[in-house]
């Protein structure tokens, strides 16, 4: 039985204030969905860890939007959505990279265009297979054969899981992962506008700064082998120290600066003002290269990294 009664029709009772009883409604809703999601969301984060990284990959395309949605939907569950996620997201990958290696297999089928591919060179048997892998499981998702309505949900997760874990495989072989070994700061800093640029957008799955501050924290672990973590169980975290006035933005709220430590670190640091410590730069005539000798104060994030950073005492500008 499929009950579709999700929403009271208000326009059958002439009720007065029938718009504001559907906010009501909603309002019910909304409380639902945060329960399910209290409930739900050890499962969920698992779901995510199951789900292999592969670092980071600069040459993207339209399918990458698919492969996002479909690690989405892993992670809440929707395994069905998944394959069929990735189904499409395979044939939109194997026809971007035919046609960057100069082969324009548009108009054939995926399984001719994969075969194509491996005839000529361009891909190993083994791309060949994992294609093929994922174009029957998910032909058999789009078709809903009496095999796959058979398939329990244990035996779904785990297909999914393989088709999006394979999808990701042959996308870094293929196209080739960023070597953080050879590394240069211009690509670095690329990939950390990236996922501060991800940050920024509202597509499923994107959560945000705290989501953006961990991603770094794991990128600058695996580039520079240092974990940004302090280990010092959330303990205030400060530094009195000489710096470099790297920048002023004034363009924002509140107002922050940038300092340099001259240290052998070299690491910068962006501290909020208030509207007073602003005031107090702006009239000791603090500008980008000065050197300031600064005390700054920062309380850990619950990664244990130092988060937002804050003035101890005013910053005094070295003649």
């Amino acid at each position: 039985m499929y009950v579709d009664a999700r929403k009271f029709d208000y326009s059958k009772f002439y009720c007065d204030d029938a718009e504001g009883l559907a906010e009501r409604d909603k309002a019910a809703a909304r409380d639902t969905y945060c329960q399910w999601m209290h409930e739900n969301v050890g499962m969920i984060v698992e779901r995510q860890w199951e789900i292999d990284d592969i670092g980071a990959v600069e040459q993207t395309g339209e399918f990458i939007k698919l492969l996002k949605e479909a690690e989405f939907a892993y992670a809440i569950g929707a395994y069905t959505s998944v394959i069929a996620l990735i189904g499409v997201c395979a044939e939109d990958l194997c026809r971007f990279f035919a046609n960057s290696a100069g082969h324009n297999l548009d108009s054939e089928t995926q399984a001719n265009r994969t075969d194509c591919l491996r005839q000529r060179g361009v891909i190993t048997q083994n791309i060949a297979d994992k294609f093929h892998f994922i174009r029957r499981l998910r032909n058999d998702c789009l078709h809903y054969n009496d095999g796959f309505k058979q398939k329990d949900t244990a035996r779904l997760k785990a297909d999914a899981l393989e088709t999006l874990n394979t999808i990701k495989a042959i996308y870094a072989e293929i196209v080739g992962v960023i070597d953080y070994r050879t590394i240069n700061v211009s690509t670095f800093n690329d990939i950390c506008n990236a996922i501060a640029h991800e940050a920024a957008g509202s597509n499923p799955g994107e959560l945000g700064i705290d989501a953006a501050v961990s991603r770094t924290r794991n990128l600058f672990a695996s580039v520079f082998s240092i974990d940004l973590s302090l280990g010092n169980s959330g303990s205030p975290v400060y530094s009195t120290s000489i710096f470099k006035v790297v920048e002023i933005d004034t363009d924002i709220e509140p107002v922050e600066i940038t300092l340099a430590n001259l240290d052998a670190s070299k690491m910068p640091v962006i501290v909020d003002l208030t509207d007073k410590e602003a005031d107090e730069i702006r009239a000791e005539g603090i500008k980008s290269s000065d050197l300031v000798v600064a005390s700054l104060i920062s309380l850990p994030n619950k990664l244990g990294m130092s988060g937002t950073w804050r003035l101890c005492s005013p910053i005094r500008k070295l003649a």
